[in-house]
């Protein structure tokens, strides 16, 4: 998306977009690195240092993690269109040197939200971005590397459309934009997050 880009469908609800001007996937769900059994992926906007991060629709901030990540969540202040269905959405940003959230800070579509960094456990400069669907559910961990992630934690190219953004690297996923008649979920959507983890690990040959 652009900076202060809005995107409404025809029926009024907002489309979630992709929060970054630039789509470079460094590493992807269930990466080998640090993102074993979690849907969360790292992303850059190449040659940008605290490169800017806009809000992919009308949100509050509805959490903080207190370790050196510097995490922030965001639920939807309204269900919104994604490319899986009508729904509220919340997710999570890491790594922000100066994070601008706090809990019950509100930001309209394509407002500046917060900026990819290195605070916390990152070795370049990136954000660590998590989607899920629903209202925010809470923060949990997976084992056997414990790795946290959202509570209902959905696939990204599932969650967020990816009009005017550059694609640098897809990280292989298969990313959508937004056409002027809303999708309609289905059932393989709405598979299980138990489920979701497996087909993942099959599509990526690991077993």
């Amino acid at each position: 998306m652009q900076p202060f880009e809005r995107k409404t469908a025809p029926d009024g609800h907002e489309v979630m977009l992709f929060p970054l001007t630039e789509l470079y996937v460094t590493q992807g769900e269930n990466g080998s690195y640090s993102h074993q059994g979690i849907l969360a992926m790292d992303l850059v906007v190449v040659g940008q240092h605290d490169a800017p991060i806009y809000a992919p629709c009308s949100c509050t901030c509805v959490a903080t993690l207190s370790d050196s990540n510097n995490g922030r969540i965001f639920q939807s202040n309204a269900e919104v269109w994604t490319p899986a269905g009508l729904q509220y959405v919340n997710f999570m940003f890491f790594h922000d040197e100066n994070p601008i959230a706090s809990v019950g800070s509100t930001f309209t579509q394509g407002d500046l939200i917060a900026h990819t960094g290195t605070a916390g456990q990152a070795t370049g400069d990136h954000t660590h971005f998590n989607t899920a669907f629903g209202q925010y559910a809470g923060w949990t961990h997976v084992p056997p590397q414990n790795h946290g992630c959202l509570v209902n934690s959905s696939h990204i190219y599932d969650t967020c459309y990816i009009d005017d953004t550059i694609i640098t690297n897809t990280g292989g996923y298969t990313w959508v934009t937004y056409g002027s008649t809303p999708p309609v979920p289905t059932t393989s959507k709405r598979s299980n997050f138990k489920w979701v983890l497996y087909a993942n690990n099959f599509r990526h040959g690991i077993r």
